[in-house]
């Protein structure tokens, strides 16, 4: 049986797949076109940031593994990471997905977007990987009577 890898090895393979897709062949050799190599990193950036929002959630809690929608996951994120680096992950994964997909009529993703977006995700993924401390839950509504005493109805 071949050896598992664990969820940093797998986003740092993810990345290294990237930035051989968006330098190798830029002058047109080889099978893959150049439209092709940017969408490839593409799809290797959008699933090393998944790998890495899974890893995150399974370091902060156990029962969130069985999450198995990445908009759930990120969702959950937002407690674990802080709201603006979920912001960032939900918006890189919702470009990501959207370059990931063929469409005839369409071009593909521009070269120097991916480039933006393979700094972006090794931003984020370090970041993911660095914050070890989870984000204090917000205080639930109604438990707590937000009017003072003397403004209060009676």
């Amino acid at each position: 049986m071949p050896a598992t890898r664990t969820g940093a090895d797998t986003v740092t393979a993810l990345l290294a797949t990237a930035d051989d897709l968006l330098t190798e062949g830029l002058d047109g050799d080889g099978p893959l076109t150049p439209a092709g190599r940017d969408r490839g990193a593409a799809y290797a950036l959008r699933i090393a940031l998944e790998a890495a929002v899974e890893a995150a959630l399974t370091a902060e809690e156990a029962g969130l593994g069985g999450l198995r929608s990445m908009r759930a996951k990120l969702l959950c994120l937002h407690h674990y990471a802080g709201p603006g680096r979920a912001r960032r992950a939900h918006a890189l994964w919702n470009r990501l997905s959207a370059a990931c997909k063929y469409h005839h009529d369409e071009l593909g993703p521009p070269h120097a977007q991916v480039h933006a977006w393979r700094a972006a995700v090794g931003a984020l993924v370090t970041e993911l990987s660095a914050c070890g401390t989870a984000v204090e839950f917000p205080q639930q509504r109604g438990s707590e009577n937000p009017l003072p005493a003397e403004a209060s109805p009676r």
